[in-house]
């Protein structure tokens, strides 16, 4: 039996078809090409991106997030953001896209010493560990990106106790250095309890504020102990422990600093 005969209008519908998926092809190909090439290029664009590393005004940290509308560099150098002691901030490490690229960035004036970090995201929806960094660190059972800063910088450290970032010309050390010579010292204890700390630090307005100026020892009894000599007058301090700054959870005695945080406070008579 003969096949059944084509109509001119089963043709034509059969023409306009085959041009529709011609048509659709010539688009959709060239876009699914140019989409893939798209994501290797972001990929290779986040992968170069370096670990934080010294510029010439701090410590210089880059992280890649084209899709996101507002970054924020978070760590111990600044209390978490303000989560230390209320919510999360947004103004605190502003990381900055001034060209558009996807890639923000950031340059923090840090003083030697161990930190950790997080990048946080569109105002707090997801915090992520720097994944041009393989050094990490943990904190109260969290993994958090580490970044160490050596003892030779070449840049001017500011001042960074919590959420308290300044200059060396606010800090009222030097002050008090020079009040000391004239006057006569006291001898002052420092002891912070811990079985589980490794290094524990003293840093405050009597030296600097400096993270590794003077490190308590740790005794056959688990409490770890240091003295210096002060002159008489009063001193905001903060202990440091394995690299996070804290408190001294035995002196009832505190001041607020100005971004948030909170500092003891030493009374020498």
């Amino acid at each position: 039996m003969p096949p059944f005969p084509e109509t001119e209008g089963v043709g034509k519908v059969r023409d306009a078809m085959a041009t529709k998926w011609r048509i659709l092809a010539m688009v959709l190909i060239p876009a699914l090409v140019l989409s893939s090439c798209s994501t290797s290029i972001l990929d290779v664009v986040k992968d170069r991106l370096p670990a934080p590393h010294e510029v010439e005004n701090g410590y210089k940290f880059t992280y890649f997030a084209p899709s996101s509308r507002y970054v924020t560099l978070a760590g111990n150098f600044n209390n978490w953001g303000g989560t230390l002691v209320g919510r999360y901030d947004p103004t605190i490490g502003i990381m900055t896209d001034e060209d558009g690229d996807g890639v923000w960035e950031i340059v923090v004036s840090l003083p030697p010493g161990r930190y950790q970090y997080k990048y946080v995201l569109d105002g707090g929806v997801v915090w992520e560990l720097d994944p041009n960094n393989p050094d990490t660190d943990y904190e109260g059972g969290i993994e958090n990106s580490l970044v160490i800063v050596s003892q030779n910088i070449r840049y001017e450290a500011a001042i960074i106790t919590g959420t308290m970032i300044g200059t060396t010309d606010d800090l009222p050390g030097e002050r008090a250095k020079a009040e000391a010579a004239a006057q006569e010292v006291v001898e002052v204890a420092f002891e912070y309890t811990s079985d589980s700390a490794g290094e524990v630090y003293v840093a405050g307005a009597f030296n600097d504020w400096d993270p590794s100026a003077l490190q308590l020892e740790k005794g056959d009894d688990g409490i770890f102990r240091a003295t210096l000599e002060l002159a008489p007058g009063q001193y905001e301090y903060k202990f440091v422990v394995d690299g996070t700054w804290i408190e001294d959870p035995a002196n009832p005695e505190s001041i607020d600093d100005p971004y948030g945080g909170k500092n003891s406070v030493l009374t020498v008579e």
